[in-house]
């Protein structure tokens, strides 16, 4: 027994130690889009639900066995006490020969039965569905940028204490191990052992519904040699400890022994103090709102010649004059909101960055994305027709709208939306012209998280459904405004839908003229 449940320990081992690695299929980017974990969502309920069938062949299988092991049982029982006695019954030894030719070939046939084999058939059709590695590392990633971002502790995220809101969610032991097993791995190792930390701490108070959950001894062993194997062995005692008792091993001297040597271990082992992980630039200050506010400007109506302005002024908040900088509020209603999701969500695609003049997917840019045409039907030709109005310039080879989804941890560090000289080159060849002025419509409200920070300029735009952010990111003479920086924060809390039309700047010879910049 004892050397079974220690090959299991070294099989545990060894799967603790595989490092988290990519793989080279496609990926689907899951975290990076809430309408793709959603999916993750369905998904898992059709495996539960196909693990709950399961579970019903194996009960069925399971009654028919208890319903046969008692009459067989009692029988055996007839014959063991009495055995020459009972075979010496003709009736007795031909239906003793008859059982042990026919009925136990049977009972070979039911237990070689593949019990199940449907529901393994779906799990496995449904494998390429699963995150993969690629997945969970960026799931780990966008952990860590939250707690840098928004000042969050091991035990705050653990605990479901995000940014001074409880929530009633909370990390397992498997969740905090895999986090602090990716931090190992990047040698911040003071991180990695307070999530280690937390781990033990699940440990002591609850069981895994994984199978390992279903047997606890081998479950703390599973984890106090994992530790030990990483070093932790403070963490790796406590857990042996605990195992000890649950198999009621105190007694035994080898293992009392290996207990001495890990006891020994951590009594020399050195602790590491945590130190502040605060991402402490303008773009991290502004998306924890430490911005102050010192704005005279105010609110006003926007009026135009325009059928739509003539019955429906806009309300338009001036947040600065220089660079120009303003936000509409209302502009578009839930119906068309919700309209433009169900266009995008089919369509949605991980969002890339210019890099070294080709699109590539970069961690500086996590959500998914849909390019669609601005008169691909009367929805689409309607908000064209009222950003012209909006903004009084001329929409021409502009983009197609963007309607774009962000995930877990989701953002799009600072950067500016003109290109430098050097990709002139490449714009002209998709485009023929410099990209220009930036139309950002809010599509959801966001809980926590989520603003456009100008970092430059000191200025944090929350996420507000129906809203409208609008600013030039050239100068008047065709050069870039670099003060326009800007970065969307990474959401917390909540699913950030946006849409973005990007206005060319040739098309506006008439409209916004170039002018000679003063001094």
């Amino acid at each position: 027994m004892r050397s079974s449940v220690w090959t299991f320990l070294y099989i545990a081992i060894a799967l603790t130690q595989c490092p988290i690695r990519a793989k080279a299929a496609m990926e689907q980017s899951h975290s990076t889009s809430v309408a793709g974990m959603v999916k993750l969502v369905l998904l898992e309920a059709k495996l539960i639900e196909n693990l709950s069938s399961y579970a019903d062949e194996l009960e069925k299988k399971l009654n028919i066995l208890k319903r046969a092991v008692p009459q067989l049982q009692a029988e055996s029982n007839k014959a063991i006490g009495q055995m020459e006695q009972y075979v010496s019954n003709p009736i007795n030894g031909f239906s003793l020969i008859r059982r042990m030719n026919q009925d136990w070939n049977d009972w070979i046939l039911f237990m070689e039965d593949p019990l199940g084999s449907s529901q393994v058939a779906y799990v496995s059709s449904q494998k390429s569905q699963l995150p993969t590695n690629v997945d969970l590392i960026e799931a780990c990633i966008a952990i860590y940028r939250l707690q840098r971002f928004y000042n969050l502790t091991v035990k705050d995220v653990s605990t479901g204490m995000l940014n001074g809101k409880k929530y009633d969610v909370g990390l397992n032991a498997l969740d905090t191990y895999v986090l602090g097993q990716e931090h190992h791995k990047h040698h911040t190792v003071d991180l990695a052992g307070e999530w280690f930390a937390e781990t033990h701490s699940w440990l002591m108070e609850h069981t895994l519904p994984t199978p390992i959950g279903a047997d606890p001894e081998k479950m703390m062993h599973f984890f106090a040699s994992a530790f030990f194997n990483y070093k932790y062995y403070s963490i790796a005692l406590s857990l042996f400890d605990r195992a000890l008792v649950l198999g009621k091993q105190t007694g035994d001297p080898a293992i009392l022994n290996r207990r001495l040597d890990i006891e020994k271990m951590a009594r020399e082992e050195v602790s590491v103090k945590t130190a502040p992980k605060v991402d402490a630039t303008n773009y991290g200050r502004g998306c924890r709102g430490e911005f102050v506010v010192t704005s005279n400007l105010y609110c006003v109506y926007k009026f135009g010649s325009s059928p739509f302005l003539l019955l429906a002024p806009l309300k338009m908040e001036i947040r600065l004059l220089n660079p120009f900088i303003i936000v509409f509020h209302d502009v578009l209603s839930p119906r068309e909101i919700d309209e433009l999701q169900k266009l995008a969500r089919p369509l949605l695609e991980r969002t890339t960055v210019v890099k070294f003049k080709k699109y590539e997917k970069d961690s500086r840019r996590t959500s998914k994305g849909a390019w669609i045409e601005r008169d691909h039907n009367n929805l689409t030709k309607r908000i064209e027709r009222r950003i012209t109005d909006m903004v009084e310039l001329d929409l021409r080879y502009s983009e197609p709208f963007q309607v774009m989804n962000y995930g877990l941890g989701g953002h799009y560090a600072a950067h500016k939306d003109f290109l430098n000289n050097a990709f002139v080159s490449l714009c002209k060849l998709i485009t023929t012209t410099i990209l220009t002025i930036r139309f950002h419509f809010q599509l959801t409200d966001v809980e926590q998280g989520g603003a456009t920070v100008f970092t430059i300029l000191n200025q944090a735009v929350s996420p507000k459904r129906g809203t409208a952010l609008f600013w030039y990111n050239l100068h008047r003479n065709g050069t870039g405004d670099t003060r326009t920086l800007h970065g969307g924060c990474p959401v917390l809390v909540g699913s950030k839908w946006i849409m973005t039309l990007w206005i060319r700047e040739r098309m506006q010879l008439f409209a916004r003229p170039c002018l000679k910049e003063t001094t």
